[in-house]
This record gives structure tokens, C-alpha cells and sequence, in this order.
């Protein structure tokens, strides 16, 4: 019998760089919680022998942050890393009750896609916006590169 196969990515709060974390944290101790910010997924060159790329992954990345939550042993693992044994127990009580709230535009997957035009846009409160970052970056990438080549 072959095994289930997941339509949909793990959304785990861990799937992003230690550097995302430590930026939220800098952030947080700052005061920074409300301060809205804009970030836009493009590329810069298209790779050799290519015209364009077909955008793909915005699915998985709408879902991705629609569930994603933090986790009583994420959290327990976060606060044991030391660059973060420092941080006040308040950000992570914060992180505990953190869901995204901000708005996405996203171009429709299968879009033919040119450089340095948005494939994505996320505009949330400055910490929301950061740690989805690398989550979507991995997400939209890899689908574009696989949808690209088919």
C-alpha cells in the first residue's frame, strides 16, 4: 500500500531561518509590534535560455499562512537556543498568540512572470510579515522552478 501523500505543506512555525526569529525578537524589543510593513517576492534575472518563468506556489503559500501556528515545543526549543535565552518571556507569550493578519496579493499561479516583477506581496505588521518570509520564499522558488521547466 503506498503512503498517503500531503497536498499540503507542514506549517510548522519552525520551517524559516534562526535570523527570522532573532530579527522578530529585535523588533519586539523595540516596540515594533504595530509598525505595518510591505515586502515583495521577485526575481532578478531570468536563468540562461529563458524568456520568462511560470509563477507557481502561491497556493501553498496562501495556506501555509493561513495555518500557521506556534507550537508549545517550537516555542520550548526557541527559548533554548542561545541567542535567544536573553529575549524576555513577553515575546514569546507573543508569538504563542500570533496569527497572521496582514493582506497578501499574489499574481495567479501559471502567470508567465518577468524580473523584477512581483510574484507576490505581503503587507502585515512588521514581525507577522518577517517570519513568513523564508517559508514563502521556499514555497514559491521551487514551485516556479519545477512549473518552469515542465
Amino acid at each position: 500500500m503506498m503512503p498517503a501523500v500531503r497536498s499540503q505543506p507542514e506549517s510548522s512555525a519552525l520551517a524559516t531561518d534562526l535570523y527570522e526569529y532573532t530579527m522578530a525578537a529585535g523588533y519586539f524589543l523595540q516596540g515594533m509590534q504595530e509598525v505595518r510593513a510591505t515586502f515583495e517576492l521577485f526575481f532578478r534575472q531570468l536563468p540562461v535560455s529563458r524568456n520568462f518563468l511560470i509563477s507557481c506556489g502561491q497556493e501553498l503559500a496562501l495556506d501555509f499562512i493561513s495555518r500557521w501556528r506556534i507550537t508549545d515545543d517550537e516555542l520550548a526549543y526557541l527559548r533554548s537556543l542561545p541567542v535567544l535565552k536573553s529575549v524576555p518571556d513577553g515575546f514569546f507569550r507573543y508569538l504563542k498568540r500570533l496569527r497572521f493578519t496582514g493582506d497578501v496579493w499574489a499574481m495567479p499561479e501559471g502567470t508567465p512572470v518577468f524580473p523584477n516583477e512581483p510574484i507576490l506581496r505581503v503587507s502585515a505588521p512588521i514581525i507577522e510579515a518577517q517570519l513568513m518570509e523564508t517559508a514563502l520564499l521556499a514555497f514559491i522558488n521551487h514551485s516556479t522552478a519545477i512549473a518552469s521547466k515542465a
